[in-house]
């Protein structure tokens, strides 16, 4: 919707909170794919990296996979994700993604 504000989902996971979330939820792949989109969210609005990365890093993996949805990932491949979206981040700001100093 124009003039709306851009959301960060999931804001306060990091590598220690998800474990955390994992374990209260009982869902190892909800947490980590929570915390994969905050990391794409926290990338794109915050740091200006264009979305579409995210999203064709998501759809390479998933080809590779020979998956065709989201939902087809388990917690290992979002862990895969995690550190490849992380790698991207890099590459375009040359800083390391840490939530600890946001």
């Amino acid at each position: 919707m124009p003039g709306m504000m851009d959301t960060i989902l999931n804001l306060g996971l990091n590598d220690r909170t998800v474990a955390a979330l994992s374990k209260k939820t009982s869902n190892n792949r909800f947490a980590k794919d929570s915390y994969r989109r905050f990391i794409q969210m926290y990338g794109n609005v915050v740091l200006g990296i264009e979305s579409h990365l995210f999203e064709e890093m998501i759809d390479n993996y998933k080809l590779t996979k020979g998956v065709l949805m989201d939902t087809e990932l388990n917690s290992d491949d979002w862990d895969g994700l995690i550190k490849n979206f992380k790698v991207l981040i890099f590459e375009k700001t040359k800083k390391k993604f840490s939530p600890r100093c946001l």
